[in-house]
Parts: structure tokens; C-alpha cells; sequence
């Protein structure tokens, strides 16, 4: 949690000025029941009067026995509204101030506590956008979901009321407990009694709520996960016929939760009852301790009546200072599970680090591409992914890789925008090194496709302009008629307009492939990347696409990764990889003669009449 603290560091004004305030709302809670003490001992007494048998009148006297002479001892109570009056309005003044106070610092502390999570919640995601998919990988998407959410949420309430309680219960308690001392040590000491049984029963419910509060978090993360596998997979579990048993999965996943939820909630629901117990005890103390002194003539006018006032209201100062504290304490653990969880994502070591460098900012880069016996390997593992890779592109080629499933090629491809880093060798555009180039200038230079095609919830139009931000409607139909997509596109009744859902279920799956190509035309990039990105296109759209990319990109360098033969036939290099390391470099009739690897595949994928007249 201290680790969080930082980010109070911008707000140190709102966060003195609440203090400040803290201090005026609890100054205010501890004169209340003074002043109320001293209207009582100054603004009202007794006056007695003494039957005088020689007269035949009553006489003011100092003090008369009531009890011992009923009928000659007669007692009067005077007020002097004066005294009422002054009291009066010093509890007025003090409660408006203090309720200007209050509203100040609810304000504030609210205002200082969401900005607080913002900022959280604003590096959280900068973090998890800058570091590696391997680190990323590493925690889940389930669990990196429910700490940019419902972790950050825990530590921002608890910081609100650190903000408005830490400070003002050591005030109070500490305030109101010497007050009390001066009104009286006795009547003080049914308080302190209490105090002690308060704090036994606090460490009690503590010991058994916090392990409790620890696995709620982790029985959030499971349930998230299990949420966002069946609201993905959906279709997968209608056709195979198991969503009985998925909807069984997420009822015992979230009586799970119920059920800790249920532990901590019926151990918290016997805290309450309890100590209106003892506050109802400690009050009964007070008033049988006042009863004895009155018996015992300790007290024995209205400075001692306005004392038990007094003290009784300071006993329930103290004793809502220290529930106060309980409730502080016992969202502590819930908020520092979070925090750590926070700060474990903020602190991750990303190994894609940027240079500082801005020299090739302003570079003119054709786009030749340039691997030097590159190799690599995932940061924790101990066997290469990649071995020895060395080959060129040059702009205007159309290079393509090819490959068994697990051979590599999605691996090499992603090395070039540094979404991992090469562990040796030299990967370098137009003879520059990637390392040496700004990440955002890097990933400029590249349009790419992804395998599985990601589409963002707005507009089509917004989705195809997503990597550039001042394309022109033309740019945006040029775009999509090359990609292939003005057809379907033209056929909605909203066309560029229509709406796209949360990850583009609205559409098939070649839709969104085309409209991902779009996305990476529009930018006009030096590279192109297409990784496995024609799998869902028939093969009339495949060979539209391919014959409009060769028009229209035909001075930039494209990098086709696939397992379709036919797409990559006229490929300038084809490059064949086999367990990361590249076995064949050439042109489809070479390779066909060559390579057992890329005959194998060529066999497995056309007719034997094809590949010979090919």
C-alpha cells in the first residue's frame, strides 16, 4: 500500500487542506458535549429555601437537608438565560463550522480519492500496453481484468476513508478520552472497561475475517475467468452441446465466492449487535457509577449532573472512534491483497525497453528488411525458439513464410515490431539496428495483421482509420476496396457507418480479416505483415486481395505468413521454416524440387497435375 502513496504526491494541497479540516470537524465533535457540560453547571442551580417558624416564610438559604426536613427544605431551580444563551451560541458557531468542515472534507476526500484511482488505473493501463505479450501472458488476461478494476476500486474506497478517518479517530479518542479524565476519573473508568472488552472483540473478528477477505480476491480472479472463457467461447460450447456443463462450471465458481462472501459477512453481521452491547453496558456503567456518587454526595449539584452529560457523550465519542478504527482495519487487508496485486503489474520489468534516442525520428526508411543470424528465446526458457535466422527483404518483394504448425514463423515476424526482443544477432531496417529506433517510429513503418483479427467496438469506419488519425473519407474507401470489403460494406444499411459490437461479432471472420487489412492499408506503412491473415477468405477473395495488394503496395516490403500454398505461389522468396530454423530460400519451382518440407505441404494441398504444371 505505501508503494501507492506516491500517487497522493500531486494532490499534497487537498491533502493538507483535508487535514485541516479533519482537525476542525473533530475539535468541534470534542467542545460539543464541554460546552453542553457548562451550560448545565452555569446556566441552571438550585436555590434552597428554609421554612422560618418565627416569620411564618420560607428564607434563602446556602444548602438545606431535603430528605432529613421535606416539609421546611424546599429546592428551586433558577436558569439564567444569559449563560443558556452564550453556551448556546458557541455550540451553534462550532456546529456550523464544523459542518462546513465536514461537507469540505467530504468533498475533498472524494475528489483527491478518485483522481488517486484514475492516476492507478492510468499508469496501470500504460504498463500493461508497454511491456511484452510474454508478461502480460504471465498473469492472464482474467486476473490483469479484475486488478484494473476491482483492485484498484478496493485500494481507492480504503483511501477515501484513510482520508477522512486516520486521522480524526486518534483526535477523537485520544481528545475525548482526556476530557473525560477531567470531568471525571471515575465516572471514566466503565469507559475504559469497555475499551479493553472492544479491542479483545475487534482482534478476534480480525483473526478470523482477514484470510477470509484474502480469498475473496482470488475467488473474484477465478470468476472472472471462467466468465470470460464462456462469453468467448460461446459458440464453441453451443456446438458442441455444453452449456449445461458450462453454466454448471459458473455456479460452482460463484458459490464459492457466495459462500466466503457468506463466512465473512455472518462474522461481520455478529460484530455490530455485539458491540451495541457493550456501548448499552458501558452507558449503564456510567449512569450506576453516577447514581453511587450522587448516594455518596460526590455530586451533589448541576456541575456534577452536567459532568455525567459530559461523559457519557465523550464515551460515545471513544467508543465510535475505536468501531471507526475496526472498520479501517478490516478493509486494510482487502485493500493491501489489492494493492500488492496493483503494484505487481506497475513494477513488472518490461525486456522491450525504448531508446532514448531520436535520431532516426525524422529518417526516411525505404522498408529493407534484414535478419542476421537472429535467434531467440522466451525469457524464462532454456532451448532457443528460433536458431540462426538470416535472410533479406527487399522493398518491392514479397516474401512468405512457411512452415509446420510450431516451425516459427508468427515468432519472426513479431520480432520485427519488438513485440519480443531478439536474444542474438541483428535485426535491422535499411541497415539501422530496431533496438536504435523509437518504438513509436518503429511501429510506424509497420502495418500489421494479426492472426486472429481484432476489431474495436464504434463505427467501421473508426476501425479501417484505427492506425492513423487524419484519414479522409476517400483514404477510408480506397482502403477497404483494396482490402476487398466495400462490397459487404456497401451492402449494410449504414455502410462506413454501421456499427461494430465488442470484438466484431457482428461479423465473419473473413469480414474482420479484410477490414484488419484495411486497417493496415490506410497507414501506408514501409512493411507490411501478414500473418496467417488469409485463412478465412475463400479463394476468389484471396486472389482478388492478393492481385490488389500487388498493385497498390508493390514499393513496400510484405511479409506473408500462411500455410496456403496458393497464396504464396508467385511469392518473390518463400522462406521454409522447420523447428526455427530455416531449411529452403527460394522461389515456388525451386522449392517444389528442393525442399522435402514445402513438397510435403505443396502435396498435401494440390493436385498432382497442379504442382507439375505449376
Amino acid at each position: 500500500m505505501t508503494k501507492l502513496l506516491k500517487y497522493l504526491k500531486p494532490y499534497w494541497l487537498k491533502v493538507s487542506l483535508i487535514f485541516v479540516l479533519v482537525s476542525l470537524v473533530s475539535v468541534g465533535m470534542l467542545l460539543l458535549p464541554d460546552y453542553m457540560s457548562d451550560m448545565i453547571a452555569e446556566g441552571i442551580r438550585a436555590e434552597f429555601s428554609e421554612f422560618n417558624s418565627t416569620t411564618g416564610q420560607y428564607e434563602i438559604v446556602d444548602i438545606c437537608d431535603v430528605e432529613a426536613n421535606p416539609t421546611t427544605c424546599l429546592v428551586n431551580q433558577k436558569s439564567d438565560f444569559n449563560v443558556i444563551l452564550k453556551y448556546g451560541g458557541y455550540m451553534l458557531g462550532v456546529t456550523l463550522v464544523s459542518s462546513v468542515a465536514f461537507i469540505g472534507l467530504m468533498y475533498l476526500s472524494s475528489d483527491v480519492g478518485a483522481q488517486f484511482g484514475r492516476d492507478i488505473r492510468r499508469d496501470y493501463y500504460q504498463k500493461i500496453t508497454s511491456v511484452s505479450v510474454y508478461e502480460t501472458d504471465k498473469f492472464g488476461t482474467s486476473t490483469l481484468i479484475t486488478r484494473a478494476t476491482n483492485d484498484i476500486m478496493q485500494v481507492q474506497n480504503f483511501m477515501i476513508m484513510a482520508l477522512r478517518m486516520l486521522l480524526r479517530i486518534p483526535i477523537v479518542f485520544i481528545g475525548a478520552s482526556i476530557f473525560a479524565f477531567q470531568k471525571s476519573l471515575d465516572l471514566s473508568l466503565p469507559i475504559f472497561a469497555g475499551v479493553g472488552l472492544l479491542m479483545v472483540l475487534i482482534v478476534i473478528v480480525f483473526i478470523l475475517v482477514v484470510p477470509l477477505f484474502k480469498l475473496v480476491q482470488k475467488k473474484i480472479d477465478q470468476l472472472t475467468l471462467v466468465t470470460r472463457e464462456s462469453i468467448k467461447g460461446v459458440r464453441v460450447i453451443r456446438a458442441f452441446g455444453q452449456g449445461d456443463r458450462e453454466v454448471k462450471r459458473f455456479e460452482e465458481t460463484n458459490d464459492d465466492l457466495t459462500s466466503v462472501n457468506y463466512k465473512a459477512g455472518k462474522i461481520m453481521s455478529y460484530l455490530n449487535p455485539l458491540i451495541n452491547l457493550l456501548f448499552n453496558v458501558v452507558m449503564l456503567g456510567v449512569t450506576y457509577t453516577a447514581f453511587r456518587m450522587v448516594l455518596s454526595g460526590t455530586i451533589m449539584d448541576y456541575r456534577g449532573l452536567g459532568d455525567v452529560s459530559a461523559v457519557m457523550q465523550y464515551a460515545t465519542l471513544i467508543l465510535f472512534s475505536i468501531l471507526m478504527l475496526t472498520f479501517t482495519f478490516i478493509m486494510f487487508p482487502r485493500a493491501q491483497v489489492s494493492a500488492k496485486r496493483i503494484v505487481e503489474v506497475l513494477e513488472l520489468e518490461t525486456s522491450i525497453i525504448d531508446t532514448e534516442s531520436t535520431e532516426f525520428n525524422d529518417h526516411e526508411f525505404t522498408g529493407k528488411v534484414e535478419f542476421r543470424d537472429v535467434c531467440f528465446k522466451f525469457p524464462d526458457a532454456e532451448v532457443n525458439v528460433l536458431d540462426n535466422i538470416s535472410f533479406e527483404a527487399n522493398p518491392g518483394e514479397v516474401v512468405a513464410l512457411i512452415g509446420s504448425t510450431g516451425s516459427g514463423k508468427s515468432t519472426v515476424v513479431n520480432l520485427l515490431p519488438r513485440f519480443f526482443d531478439i536474444s542474438c544477432g541483428e535485426l535491422l531496417i535499411d541497415d539501422i539496428a530496431i533496438k536504435d529506433i523509437k518504438l513509436k517510429k518503429l511501429r510506424s513503418l509497420i502495418g500489421f495483421v494479426p492472426q486472429t483479427a481484432s476489431l474495436f467496438s464504434g463505427t467501421i469506419k473508426s476501425n479501417i482509420a484505427y492506425g492513423t488519425n487524419d484519414a479522409t473519407d476517400e483514404q477510408i474507401k480506397e482502403a477497404a476496396e483494396i482490402a476487398q470489403a466495400s462490397e459487404f460494406i456497401n451492402e449494410l444499411e449504414n455502410g462506413f457507418d454501421s456499427e461494430v459490437d465488442q470484438g466484431g461479432v457482428n461479423f465473419s471472420g473473413g469480414q474482420k480479416q479484410r477490414l484488419s487489412i484495411a486497417r493496415a492499408l490506410i497507414r501506408k506503412p514501409k512493411i507490411y505483415i501478414f500473418d496467417d491473415s488469409f485463412s478465412a477468405l475463400d479463394f476468389k477473395t484471396d486472389s482478388a486481395l492478393r492481385k490488389a495488394l500487388k498493385e497498390n503496395i508493390k514499393d513496400a516490403t510484405v511479409f506473408i505468413v500462411t500455410q496456403r500454398i496458393g497464396t504464396i505461389m508467385n511469392a518473390d522468396k518463400i522462406i521454409v521454416l522447420h523447428e526455427g530454423k530455416i531449411i529452403a530460400i527460394g522461389k515456388h519451382e525451386e522449392l517444389i524440387k528442393t525442399c522435402d518440407v514445402y513438397r510435403e505441404i505443396a502435396m498435401s494441398q494440390l493436385e498432382e497435375g497442379e504442382i507439375k504444371n505449376v
